[in-house]
């Protein structure tokens, strides 16, 4: 079932100024529910200007957004509230905070919407948790962190609103292998527990591989793709010529087949190309068993 429809939505930049650019044209696009959707393109595709469009950041040139259904600029006066459905962590939320203390900073949503505090707490000590934060950082300045940890707490505050949507724009950009890997498991357990609907941009195709249900592709303004990561890494020649590229390991694989290797075309992780070679390996043997080699 989708939760945000996009029909025939164009953004225009500058518009009847001489400076006018169209950075999405007529995008027709359904994301589902309870998923983690990926959305990729290359640099002036118009992903980071899609993503805004969701929780009312931008207003549609033309076209319509709706959430859940709705039309979120059906009631001008109250896109205010989409924000509290649909959250979005910048590409660079470490310039997101603002407060004197990591508590605060975290907990400055869930205020605003004005819970109690014993649920303030709950939502703060379980975001925390999530992005893989210790207790005592909630004392401290935000301002005196890592950028690494800076932008966990910015994550978290986002998380603390349990908004039904849950927009990243590179969540992981600048991290190494295993911050990567703390930040985008975190999001997906919270996907699993919370049932929230995300939506993360990035260049990784090998995060997008690894985390993503579905894969959304733009190029040149317009939608490309939009299927399983399956569907999506299997078109390389067209991702190849839209100035993108699949995961490595389907390089590796398609390396492989040229060599004569009997492993499918269509793997994008490293647990399925080992499960292909393994079996393919194992048939290789049984057969020459078979035939007394």
């Amino acid at each position: 079932m989708s939760i945000i429809e996009l029909k025939d939505v164009s953004f225009i930049y500058g518009k009847k100024t001489p400076y006018e650019i169209k950075a999405l044209d007529n995008v027709n696009l359904n994301i589902e529910e309870n998923l983690i959707t990926g959305l990729i393109g290359h640099t002036g595709s118009g992903k980071s200007t899609l993503v805004q469009l969701l929780n009312g950041l931008l207003k549609p040139s033309f076209g319509t957004v709706f959430v859940d259904g709705e039309d979120i600029w059906k009631k001008p006066k109250k896109i205010g509230q989409v924000r509290f459905k649909v959250g979005m962590v910048m590409q660079y939320p470490e310039y997101q905070l603002f407060a004197d203390t990591v508590w605060e900073d975290i907990a400055y949503g869930p205020k605003n919407m004005k819970l109690s505090n014993e649920e303030i707490e709950i939502r703060v000590q379980k975001s925390i948790e999530f992005c893989g934060l210790d207790k005592e950082i909630l004392s401290k300045s935000p301002f005196d962190l890592s950028g690494g940890q800076k932008r966990r707490v910015a994550l978290a505050g986002v998380m603390a609103m349990n908004p039904k949507i849950l927009i990243l724009d590179e969540p992981a950009a600048g991290l190494d292998p295993k911050g990567r890997r703390e930040i985008l498991g975190g999001i997906k357990r919270y996907r699993e527990e919370s049932g929230t609907t995300v939506i993360i941009v990035s260049h990784s195709m090998e995060d997008m591989a690894m985390y993503c249900d579905r894969v959304v592709v733009m190029s040149k303004s317009k939608l490309l793709l939009n299927g399983t990561c399956k569907e999506v890494f299997s078109q390389h020649q067209l991702l190849k010529e839209n100035g993108l590229d699949v995961p490595e390991i389907t390089n590796i694989v398609l390396k492989l087949r040229e060599k004569g290797i009997n492993i499918p075309s269509d793997i994008y992780t490293v647990e399925g190309a080992i499960e292909a070679i393994c079996k393919s390996l194992t048939s290789n043997a049984e057969k020459e068993v078979k035939n007394g080699i």
